[in-house]
């Protein structure tokens, strides 16, 4: 199976917004496994992750974050203290042109000819302050949740902060 690439090659979004679903064959499936974590019910406080840049963020660094989150906080406090939103959804499709190299490359390789791609992965566009995932908790678990936020921020490309909402 091939590599995974860089997330830094997917992580800007000068290029316009990929609309034209009719001429990818196939879409990658999303490995984000639970949008929403833990308990339904009502909390005080809104621990927010927001990123400070308008970026991609592909969806396995979107899956490891939430992982990060949920399992620190599910440490601290059990599966039923907290409840944990992912904000964003990958709809971008990233695609890649794959390059023939080697001996004898360009006898076999297209080139720039038949140059759209193959769909390779899956990406959330978000925009300068926007939320990423949102955390609610009590008022006793505020650091441990800050905490989480900060472990999941570690996976998300580019800078972020936090922001602590009294509901």
């Amino acid at each position: 199976m091939a590599t995974l690439r860089p997330g830094r090659i997917d992580r800007r979004t000068n290029n316009p917004n990929y609309t034209r679903k009719e001429y990818v064959r196939t879409i990658p499936h999303i490995k984000i496994t639970h949008f929403d974590m833990g308990s339904n019910e009502s909390f005080p406080y809104e621990v927010s992750l927001l990123v400070k840049n308008d970026v991609q963020i592909r969806h396995n660094a979107l899956e490891a974050a939430r992982v990060a989150a949920n399992r620190y906080i599910e440490k601290k406090r059990g599966s039923h203290g907290y409840h944990l939103k992912i904000r964003v959804y990958p709809f971008q499709i990233l695609r890649e042109n794959p390059m023939a190299t080697g001996h004898k490359a360009d006898r076999y390789g297209n080139g720039m000819r038949l140059s759209f791609g193959r769909p390779i992965s899956r990406a959330a566009r978000v925009k300068k302050g926007q939320k990423v995932m949102s955390l609610y908790v009590p008022e006793k678990l505020l650091r441990e949740a800050k905490e989480a936020l900060r472990r999941a921020a570690m996976k998300i490309p580019l800078g972020t902060s936090i922001e602590i909402n009294k509901l």
